[in-house]
């Protein structure tokens, strides 16, 4: 149940940082869409104040225009209209693109000046009736009968610019009406204002006067006449922009309204590679807590698991140490009482040594007590060990030495005892039973035909590893067995013993004379190890 309540609470909390991220990164893309919108705003709107700078300047010349020939004396001829013209020019630092005519009441070109030529196209004594359209003739008509300045739709000039066209009436010193003046400025100077600055090879804008017309700094399209070869490169429509994608702005210059729009002419693209990486990074670490979670469970789970087995078996093996216990005591009891029986048989043959004379039977009596004193020695190292079966050869052979040697030894006897064997060599009770068996018959024979009385007497044991078996040498410094002695047809008991328990310990003897009488016998123990 617990487990299950931490899983509800981190897969909640997985969906809640999912959503925070998502909002976070919602609200990131927010921003830099709106750093975008913001940034064209700022362009749109820094556009806009040069474009009613330049209109100011448009203005102001039309207006000093008007001024000066309001308040002269008399009507300007064309040279002093053009050197006028000049002279404010100069002063406003304005360019050369601007035409200047005077029209009769009747649309009669009188004046056509420039700041550098007076008629450059010879069109004085043209009426604009062949050029213009019966509305626009109309519109000139009702100026005359106003006082005011007014800028009409821009037109394609023969001088091969485009052109907004100011007009205002003209009158004598009497204020009799004598037509009206008709000042032509370039487009282009105005429209470079939208094209200045940092920004202008991002932005792109667009011009369109009366809702219908666009106007560029090189050509006015209203499907009449173009003078001009040259295209704007900065024209809006070469860039393909959808019409939402522009801000616009209306500005008002002496009646006329003049739509601006800006754009940029490639909007840039907020970036989703970081939102996806954070996504998928989100998505991996989600997985690794939720795959961690479900290895810890699982782990502890299987601890749990474990520790009920742990627990299983920890009383499975109190039981089992329980009936290993009494096995053991038990296999102890057993041994001990094996070597008590074997104790009572020695003592039985005891008292039948004693009711005999005859020393053969004496002779036979007292080997068979040595030889059922070395089985009992092994049941007694059997119950004293550990294991319960296993027992240490060299303590074993001490003390199966110094049981022959109370037998059949004398006290007066010089014997020079060396047992070479390691201190910590184990073998099972099976095999040492054979090698006490096989000691006590070589031991025992050593006593009653290798040792005298007039020498120091040598008695040498050995038992040591070669390879894949045992070697157990075993000599002494007595005369030995005749040359060529037979063993396998010998009538001895003893011989005859050594041999059979050599063939148990599958094992082959040896024995040679030369200097001293030696045994080698070559065995594989059952089971042997070292503690």
């Amino acid at each position: 149940m617990r487990t299950r309540t931490y899983l509800i609470v981190i897969i909640i909390s997985l969906m809640l940082g999912g959503a925070l991220l998502h909002q976070y990164i919602t609200t990131n893309q927010e921003l830099e869409q709106k750093k975008i919108q913001d940034k064209l705003e700022k362009t749109h709107s820094d556009a806009m104040l040069s474009a009613r700078a330049g209109i100011d300047v448009y203005a102001t010349i039309v207006s000093s225009l008007k001024s000066h020939i309001k308040h002269r004396a008399s009507f300007p001829s064309e040279i002093e209209l053009q050197n006028y013209l000049k002279d404010l020019l100069d002063q406003i630092k304005f360019n050369d693109s601007i035409v200047v005519s005077y029209f009769d009441k009747n649309h009669i070109f009188k004046y056509v000046v420039t700041p550098n030529a007076i008629d450059p196209l010879g069109l004085k004594g043209v009426s604009l009736r062949e050029i213009l359209n019966k509305e626009r003739i109309d519109a000139l008509d009702e100026l005359m009968t106003t006082d005011t300045i007014r800028i009409f739709t821009p037109i394609n000039l023969r001088e091969g610019w485009a052109g907004f066209p100011f007009n205002f009436t003209v009158r004598d010193k009497d204020n009799k009406v004598l037509g009206y003046m008709a000042p032509i400025m370039n487009t282009k100077y105005l429209l470079d204002y939208f094209y200045e600055g940092d920004y202008n090879n991002e932005f792109t804008h667009k011009f369109i006067v009366s809702d219908s017309i666009d106007l560029t700094r090189e050509a006015i399209y209203n499907e009449t006449t173009l003078f001009n070869k040259n295209s704007d490169p900065e024209y809006y429509k070469n860039f393909n922009i959808p019409n939402n994608e522009f801000i616009s702005s209306t500005i008002e210059v002496f009646g006329l309204n003049l739509k601006i729009g800006s754009a940029y002419k490639e909007r840039p693209r907020v970036s989703n590679i970081v939102a996806y990486l954070a996504y998928l990074w989100y998505f991996i670490i989600s997985m690794a807590i939720i795959t961690i979670y479900y290895l810890f469970t699982k782990n502890a789970k299987l601890n749990s698991y474990l520790n009920h087995a742990n627990t299983q078996i920890n009383i499975k093996n109190t039981e089992l140490e329980k009936s290993l216990f009494r096995i053991q005591t038990l296999i102890k009891e057993i041994h001990h009482r094996v070597k008590n029986n074997m104790q009572m048989i020695a003592g039985v043959l005891s008292l039948q040594q004693d009711e005999t004379n005859n020393t053969a039977v004496k002779t036979a009596l007292e080997q068979s007590k040595s030889r059922i004193h070395s089985m009992a020695l092994v049941h007694e190292k059997l119950y004293g060990s550990v294991s319960l079966k296993t027992i240490k050869t060299k303590e074993y052979t001490e003390q199966l030495l110094d049981f022959v040697e109370q037998i059949v030894g004398r006290k007066d006897l010089r014997l020079d005892k060396n047992i070479t064997i390691d201190d910590d060599l184990i073998f099972d009770g099976d095999t040492t039973s054979n090698l006490g068996l096989i000691l006590n018959e070589l031991v025992t024979n050593s006593y009653k035909h290798a040792f005298t009385l007039d020498k120091v007497n040598t008695l040498e044991i050995t038992i040591q590893k070669e390879h894949n078996h045992y070697l157990l040498t075993y000599s002494d410094n007595g005369s030995g067995l005749p040359e060529n002695y037979n063993f396998e047809t010998s009538k001895s008991l003893g011989i005859q013993l050594i041999l059979i328990l050599t063939d148990q310990l599958n094992g082959k003897m040896n024995y040679s004379n030369e200097g001293k009488s030696t045994f080698k016998i070559h065995f594989n123990p059952a089971d042997i190890s070292f503690s």
